[in-house]
């Protein structure tokens, strides 16, 4: 049987270069690929260690689907070695986080909702 080897998620965003700035100068990511040319307002890659993330406009999917206005929404997870000093660092970019909070599953974790609506969670084992 066929393994999966990766998997990066691609969120559907309006505005691709906001989502790009929003990555870069509030979550530390780092740009690993970007085509301004595709779609309504591109496409890119960024990537944070191990982690990556596609941010694609609407018109790269075709017929991206909507759901009450919206593209479709999931949470994603990113397992940080640092969760208070991520957190102090997008507090410090002025862009709105939770509480870091321990949870019972042994997790600390905050939460961020980027320029488009995707809700990021980032834990920390051991919290």
């Amino acid at each position: 049987m066929a393994k999966c080897v990766d998997l990066v998620p691609m969120l559907i965003c309006q505005d691709v270069p906001a989502q790009i700035r929003f990555y870069v100068e509030v979550l530390g990511f780092a740009v690993q690929g970007q085509d301004d040319s595709i779609g309504g307002s591109g496409f890119a890659t960024v990537r944070n260690g191990p982690a990556r993330l596609m941010l694609a406009s609407p018109t790269y999917v075709p017929r991206a689907p909507q759901v009450d206005g919206k593209y479709p929404q999931s949470n994603y997870y990113f397992y940080v070695d640092d969760a208070d000093g991520l957190r102090a660092q997008v507090v410090a970019a002025g862009w709105p986080a939770t509480e870091c909070v321990d949870r019972f599953y042994g997790l600390r974790e905050f939460e961020v909702v980027d320029p488009e609506g995707h809700v990021l969670l980032f834990g920390q084992h051991g919290g």
